[in-house]
């Protein structure tokens, strides 16, 4: 199991930072041709030719932090500082201060430059130095100040692979570097700065920054030098740091893998795609994509030999990756057009999702039919937070609370897809879409659930049986077991209750959409979803109401559970069986990390 690592910086000031497998991510703040190349915005600001210089020869020790994180199987973020063409973004704080400071300003944000518009998104000298180009299964954040949180999803981008540790490298210290690594800070995430390729235009400014971001005895983070992840990464394998599937022997479908064995060339898309159709079972599918087009998209993609600087095969996360989903899904739908757009390829509709899983004939497959329990083990399920996802082009059974759910060979797959597809943007006036802004921010305990163990509570139904129970308990048994500590859920119980009854009544709307001819009034179902509207407050607050709150609530699946589940707009996985973590609406991130950690767990029922 790669949870938990054991590799650590021991030589970082003031101690030895850790690098959590699968937690880690490194952090390349402003490596863009505006700050670092002698034409561009930074060479306005710096007063020295020969500072700029030094700031310039950052590149080198900045690849070299990049190819050891890369190695390692690190999530890698690369921040872009800038502004729209209209400067709308831009406070007249930050555009006069600059203009009117001195005579030596010549040229300020927004003007032409040898490389374009300083510090405009899509000019030349905005994007990042060829040197460190950003592979296609990196994160490129676009930011309009200084720090990298602020009207950013950068925090929504962490949690959402679940990292708590991030090491930073970048220009310039004293300012952008700087103010990210205190905002990290305040939002919970361990931080350590790699001093040698971090720089400024203000040498003095900068070597007190250094040593402020470590000092008395690491009240913001901690310091090292890129040597240092250079040394772990010649002595480590390849992705010692990334999260990999808790089974033994993975499913050859499943996405790490198949990503691993494209990069390689161990396989290709078309040989893929071949073996799916030679051996998949065409009753399964309501209506399937030709062989030939199938087919002629792998070769398509198995044509692009785009490289890194190393020469490394650059592809995204989803290339080449199979995947499928039910009849209710319009192959135009907005989130099948986002996935292929990432590379993937569509084999069409299914009629039984879990069997074509369990056949390993796909990676992926989407659906809206909630929760199953008693899935095969092959299958892991999870249900996103209503409005985190598109819904356009797909026939929901119920317009007001179903949402897609996502089947696949595990949770660590089912993060990875939702990971990537909700930093894809959407379609502007989609009444149920929610940006992440929009949603609650999940804080971040760097010791990860494997260490700070997860609070769970338990709602008992009328239908719990011993098997749902013993099962429980072995997911959370002290010995082997994932590490939690049971807390009161009476509040997240009893609002799920309330839920399912005010769902299943005649009024409410989820009713009248499968009976529209219902002579129940339009105040009856008002009132109705007043209730629900109140219920649904409840439960969120449950779940943020101090140190007794749960992380996740943990249910029995049923009918009825589901139908309150929906009516919540929560968001669940199913871990085991038919036991169930769910999570209020759109604290997706945190339900999936309890999900991954308990996967993982090597647990008998």
């Amino acid at each position: 199991m790669t949870v938990t690592s054991p590799l650590t910086i021991s030589s970082a000031r003031p101690a030895p930072f850790p690098l959590p497998a699968g937690r880690t991510a490194l952090i390349i703040i402003d490596m863009q041709r505006d700050f670092v190349l002698p034409s561009g915005y930074g060479a306005v600001q710096c007063p020295s030719p020969e500072i700029f210089a030094q700031v310039a020869n950052l590149i080198g020790p900045c690849l070299d932090a990049l190819r050891a994180a890369r190695h390692l199987g690190m999530t890698v973020v690369h921040t872009r500082e800038g502004h729209v063409p209209d400067l709308s973004d831009c406070p007249p704080t930050k555009l006069d201060r600059q203009l009117h400071a001195n005579k030596r300003h010549v040229l300020c944000i927004g003007d032409e430059g040898p490389m374009g518009r300083l510090l405009v998104r899509g000019a030349y000298g905005h994007d990042i130095v060829d040197e460190l180009k950003p592979r296609r299964d990196e994160v490129v954040l676009d930011k309009p100040g200084k720090g990298s949180f602020y009207n950013t999803d950068l925090h929504e981008i962490l949690v959402s692979r679940g990292i708590t540790h991030l090491l930073f490298c970048g220009v310039t210290a004293e300012c952008c570097v700087a103010t990210t690594f205190r905002e990290a800070n305040d939002h919970g995430f361990e931080c350590c700065v790699l001093q040698d390729c971090t720089g400024g235009f203000n040498g003095t400014i900068v070597s007190a920054t250094m040593d402020m971001f470590c000092a008395y005895d690491g009240l913001l983070g901690y310091a090292s030098t890129s040597k240092a992840i250079v040394s772990i990464a010649e002595a480590n394998s390849a992705n010692a740091l990334a999260q990999l599937e808790p089974p033994a022997v993975w499913p050859e479908l499943s996405l790490n893998p198949l990503h691993a064995s494209y990069v390689s060339g161990a396989k290709s898309v078309v040989q893929v795609i071949t073996s799916i159709y030679d051996s998949l079972d065409p009753s399964y599918f309501v209506s399937l994509t030709p062989r030939e087009n199938a087919i002629a998209q792998a070769a398509k993609l198995d044509a692009d030999k785009t490289v890194d600087v190393d020469g490394t095969r650059d592809l995204p996360l989803l290339h080449g990756v199979p995947f499928a989903s039910t009849p209710e899904f319009n192959m135009s739908a907005t989130v099948i057009a986002q996935i292929v757009s990432e590379g993937a390829i569509y084999l069409g509709t299914v009629a039984s999702p879990s069997a074509l899983l369990a056949a390993n004939q796909t990676t992926y497959i989407l659906t809206t039919t909630g929760l199953e329990p008693n899935l095969p083990g092959s299958v892991s399920t999870y249900l996103t937070t209503k409005g985190s996802l598109s819904t356009t082009g797909i026939t929901l059974p119920s317009p007001s609370t179903s949402t897609i759910t996502i089947l696949a060979h595990s949770v660590l797959d089912a993060r990875s897809l939702w990971a990537t597809l909700v930093r894809i943007p959407n379609p502007t006036g989609e009444p149920l879409f929610q940006h992440f802004r929009d949603r609650p921010i999940i804080s971040v305990d760097y010791r990860g659930f494997e260490g700070g163990g997860i609070r769970y509570a338990v709602a008992l139904s009328s239908a719990a049986n011993e098997k749902f129970l013993s099962c429980v308990d072995s997911i959370f048994a002290k010995t082997g077991g994932l590490p939690g500590r049971k807390v009161p859920g009476q509040e997240a119980g009893s609002a799920l209750s309330t839920a399912i009854e005010l769902a299943s009544s005649p009024e409410s709307v989820m009713t009248l959409e499968k009976c529209p001819n219902s002579s129940i009034s339009a105040l009856e179902t008002i009132a109705n979803m007043h209730a629900l509207t109140s219920t649904k407050a409840v439960f969120t607050k449950a779940f943020d109401s101090g140190i007794d709150s749960p992380d996740v609530l943990v249910v029995q699946l049923s009918t009825e559970v589901m139908t309150g589940i929906l009516a919540l707009g929560a968001c669940a996985v199913v871990v085991k069986g038919d036991v169930v973590f769910v999570g209020a609406k759109g604290i997706d991130a945190r339900v999936l990390d309890a999900g991954v950690s308990a996967q993982a767990q090597k647990y008998d029922t």
